[in-house]
């Protein structure tokens, strides 16, 4: 087998393990709770931030939890006197520009054993492996892709609907990635936040999801 059919091969069995890898939307899930088995209490899903009262935004994002909370074995108060406030909060940051570094081209090779070629190193490779620092030392330059990653976040707070109650449960989801659009992301947060319910009290969680070819 020449060194040409060699390396292609190498290529096409490159592409299809990228293929194959579908996406993800990872999170990191903390909670504190001293919340108690549910027994069919009544929630009032409110806005931990009085600026969003009334919003059209916080209303689809509270039918989400909502949905997930009757899932647990609570109902909604429908206007009556709730047992349980909910108040639920969201935030999405400005985002930060990050540079990410790939060779220009592939080189294959099995290491790295330089020689001196002019007034450069170069390095010896074979066709069989990928040397992922080919373009950082080898006679080829790296090529930069910059992008921007926002964070994501999502808390939510249980208590009892009574004056002076504390905090039944506490939560955190916060995410980091390319996307800054909410109505998308807000699904697949608070599906990280009810996974496990209500989980170990004081840990952190990274919880993954499968996105197929979705990109969060």
């Amino acid at each position: 087998m020449t060194k040409k059919i060699v390396r292609l091969l190498v290529l096409v069995g490159l592409v299809g393990l990228v293929s194959a890898c579908s996406n993800t939307f990872k999170s990191d899930v903390s909670r504190f709770h001293e919340l108690p088995q549910p027994a069919g209490e009544t929630v009032e899903i409110v806005p931990a931030d009085p600026a969003k009262a009334g919003s059209l935004e916080f209303a689809s994002y509270a039918n989400i939890v909502g949905s997930y909370l009757g899932q647990q074995g609570y109902k909604p108060a429908n206007g009556g006197k709730a047992d349980l406030i909910v108040e639920l909060d969201y935030s999405v940051d400005d985002g930060k520009v990050l540079n990410r570094y790939r060779p220009s081209r592939f080189a294959f090779g099995y290491g790295y054993y330089p020689y001196h070629y002019g007034f450069y190193h170069h390095y010896w490779h074979s066709p069989y492996f990928y040397d992922p620092f080919w373009g950082a030392y080898g006679p080829y330059d790296r090529a930069r892709d910059s992008y921007v990653s926002y964070t994501r976040k999502l808390e939510l707070v249980i208590r009892p609907n009574k004056e002076g109650a504390k905090n039944l449960f506490e939560a955190t989801v916060e995410s980091r990635g390319r996307s800054n659009k909410l109505h998308k992301l807000m699904p697949l947060m608070v599906q990280a936040l009810f996974t496990n319910f209500p989980g170990q009290s004081g840990t952190t969680d990274k919880i993954v999801i499968e996105l197929g070819d979705k990109d969060y």
